[in-house]
């Protein structure tokens, strides 16, 4: 049996998180997440690593390469010089891509060193690797110029596009709540120096996703001046250009 005293009860009150994130803040971590692996799946799709003519004629010895696309106007028979072809081929998901310059003889071979640094071989591509394996396969492919390099793969320009905005988005992201383990400062100078590497670490270790919560949320264990010299020594190799 309820008694009702005719007082209206006062409306529940949402009671926020004792780290500071919101439901809202969850939503929005999740979210830059979700593009930002699509947009580095999109990199290994349409980019490529730059590679040596070496490794390729390493692989094609090995049998580990099926098929070789040739870009570039090759020298014919008859010709006398030397001319620069790009070969591309895979390994798994990576499409790998190298320069060599082909020479008609011996005597072009010396010429062509002096003008670039490329290797440089003595007649065709595919007379050269159908010697280390006569299954390999040809293709004819087109130049394209990569404009963006993103965790050392040369991808389309407009992956650099979709960059610039996540990178927005999670400089915004960066000064909402109370990030963990590190400062706003700390996480903005490994995020924007470290790429992705940066990215992801304070996606899974910020707060943004909620994953792995530090026993105190409000210890800071890295500031903005030592986040800085990290970000130096390891941001050498991964930057995004």
């Amino acid at each position: 049996m309820s008694i009702d005293t005719g007082t209206p009860s006062a409306p529940a009150r949402a009671v926020p998180a004792p780290d500071g994130w919101t439901r809202r803040d969850r939503v929005a971590g999740w979210l830059l997440t979700a593009a930002w692996v699509a947009l580095l799946l999109s990199a290994l799709v349409t980019g490529q690593r730059a590679s040596t003519f070496a490794d390729l004629e390493g692989q094609v010895a090995a049998g580990q390469v099926g098929e070789v696309e040739v870009v570039g106007e090759q020298l014919p028979d008859d010709a006398i010089g030397y001319g620069g072809v790009q070969v591309r081929w895979r390994e798994g998901w990576i499409l790998h891509a190298a320069w060599v310059t082909e020479a008609s003889s011996e005597r072009q071979t010396v010429k062509a060193r002096r003008s670039n640094g490329d290797p440089v071989i003595v007649g065709s591509v595919e007379d050269r690797l159908l010697g280390l394996d006569p299954d390999v396969a040809f293709t004819r492919g087109d130049y394209h110029s990569p404009s963006f390099t993103l965790a050392g793969l040369e991808a389309p320009g407009w992956v650099g596009s979709g960059y610039l905005v996540l990178l927005v988005g999670t400089f915004a992201l960066i000064g909402g709540p109370r990030p963990w383990r590190a400062t706003r400062w700390a996480w903005a100078w490994l995020v924007l120096l470290v790429p992705p590497y940066g990215v992801a670490a304070y996606l899974l270790l910020g707060g943004p996703t909620g994953l792995l919560p530090p026993r105190d949320p409000r210890r800071t264990w890295l500031t903005g001046g030592w986040a800085f010299l990290l970000a130096l020594i390891l941001g050498g190799g991964s930057a995004a250009s």
